[in-house]
């Protein structure tokens, strides 16, 4: 049984090969070429793409996955069960498309698509802990009912510090990008299993603000599940390696069993999240 998902996973390189997931590429254009970009590039090669992010002269683009390149990557694993995890259908219907169209040319392929219904560490923390499941060992049937129970129990919070770069992108007006820049103002965004539907949540002034507001929630879902355990994964882009640890700090001393891991970011999320942010995708486990 092999995993296979998408270049919006937020793992390291070395964390992806260790749990043996196979990652179909999207493509990404720097002011309408293509760029040199994959799951396996350095920190140094990320923080050039930053760079050129950041350069409000440029363009920054991803385009859905390509249906040659999910042929390719299913053929090459002919004989396995295949099971296929990704990004909210409804995030990307070119994708969405793309994955069901070679599902149906390839019937003679064992392959699962899997809707995990969120974006960036929402869905990265659930294809951590189905990979996780197949290290140790889990039956197909068994993975299928653990992906269902875990997207339910999802939820993805973000700070996202770019406020012009929201702007660019459309997500924010002009306007509301300035007087927040002034006020030093940290938008705060969350989803839950709505199909990758991502809202405001409030503000912060600071990191400290925002990890106490973030770690409030998952105490609150945690109790509201009778949940036990949590997993959770923290994806990080530029100077905010230390909000990152004190975020994963804010959960650890909770007394929870919980398993949390930090990871940089790859660059198919850069686009769309910005430049600037980290995010918790995390798991509440009633186990």
């Amino acid at each position: 049984m092999v995993i296979v998902s998408e270049s919006t996973l937020q793992l390291a390189p070395e964390r992806i090969r260790e749990l043996g997931i196979q990652v179909v590429e999207y493509p990404l254009f720097v002011n309408g070429a293509p760029y040199p970009a994959s799951v396996s590039m350095s920190r140094e090669a990320k923080d050039e793409l930053r760079r050129l992010i950041m350069d409000k002269r440029n363009t920054v683009t991803t385009a859905g996955l390509q249906p040659e390149d999910l042929r390719r990557m299913y053929r090459s694993l002919e004989g396995e069960r295949i099971v296929s995890i990704h990004q909210s259908f409804r995030n990307s219907r070119a994708t969405a498309e793309a994955l069901r169209m070679v599902r149906g040319e390839l019937a003679d392929l064992d392959i699962h698509l899997f809707d995990t219904e969120h974006l960036t560490a929402g869905f990265t923390v659930q294809v951590l802990e189905a990979a996780k499941a197949v290290a140790a060992g889990i039956g197909y049937d068994d993975l299928l009912r653990l992906l269902e129970r875990n997207r339910g129990a999802t939820r993805h919070l973000a700070a996202v510090y770019d406020l012009f770069f929201l702007s660019r992108s459309g997500r924010l007006g002009l306007v509301k990008a300035v007087l927040g820049t002034a006020m030093k103002v940290i938008p705060l965004l969350g989803s839950t299993g709505e199909s990758g539907v991502i809202q405001s949540i409030g503000k912060a002034k600071t990191s400290a603000q925002a990890n106490a507001r973030f770690a409030e929630i998952v105490a609150g879902d945690m109790e509201s599940r009778k949940a036990r355990r949590l997993s959770a994964v923290i994806v990080y882009c530029g100077p905010h390696e230390k909000d990152a640890e004190h975020l994963k700090g804010s959960l650890l001393e909770r007394g929870w069993d919980a398993s949390v891991e930090i990871h940089y970011t790859n660059h198919s999320n850069m686009p769309h999240e910005g430049p600037d942010f980290y995010d918790l995708g995390y798991i509440v486990h009633g186990d």
